[in-house]
């Protein structure tokens, strides 16, 4: 039971996360290039974060599915630990180089940011994405090709549903970090009254 919640928590979080990055694709790639060296961003051109982190959006949503629908192939499970393993490398890097910055992790879902909660979450991440290593046992992994295809629409409308709703958060303006704006202060009742001619008495 553990080895199976493990990786089915893992598979949607990984779909909800690259659909999310793929529906605001351009602030993931504004993430990614912060990570790029500043000569090979100059080499490469602008085009070259928005390719890495379609690639990485792409794969993250690939990734899930697969893990969700192929629960015995087990080489899946050490490809979820190495992308969980990553995700700590950036977290630690992006807090050590860009701390406070908004780090994308699940687009425009989380208005996460490169901090130590950041690095605590990538590392419990990573811990749970080590409990499949353990395997399922044959008879808990074995699936039709029905239950495959359902897995694969239920992998296809929950990765749908997290891209739109991203999308739409996306126009929502993040909040006012001291609060919301303070209304100025009404003068109109202590304004002088003001006769009918238009003078001030």
């Amino acid at each position: 039971m553990a080895v199976a919640g493990a990786k089915a928590v893992l598979a949607v979080m990984l779909l909800v996360a690259g659909a999310a990055k793929l529906a605001g694709l351009d602030g993931f790639a504004a993430t990614v290039r912060l990570f790029i060296p500043a000569g090979l961003r100059r080499r490469a051109g602008p085009r070259a974060a928005r390719w890495i982190a379609l690639a990485a959006a792409a794969g993250e949503v690939a990734l899930g599915g697969a893990s969700l629908a192929a629960p015995a192939a087990g080489w899946l499970n050490t490809v979820v630990l190495a992308v969980a393993g990553a995700f700590v490398v950036v977290s630690a890097v992006g807090y050590a180089r860009h701390r406070g910055r908004s780090c994308r992790c699940f687009g425009a879902l989380a208005r996460r940011r490169f901090d130590r909660a950041g690095i605590g979450r990538a590392v419990l991440i990573a811990a749970v994405a080590a409990v499949p290593l353990a395997g399922l046992p044959a008879s808990s992994a074995r699936l039709g090709l029905a239950d495959r295809g359902l897995l694969l629409a239920a992998a296809a409308l929950l990765a749908a549903g997290a891209y739109t709703a991203a999308r739409v958060l996306a126009v929502v303006p993040e909040p006012v970090p001291w609060g919301p704006a303070r209304r100025s202060p009404d003068h109109s009742q202590n304004s002088p009254p003001v006769s009918p001619s238009g003078m001030v008495p």
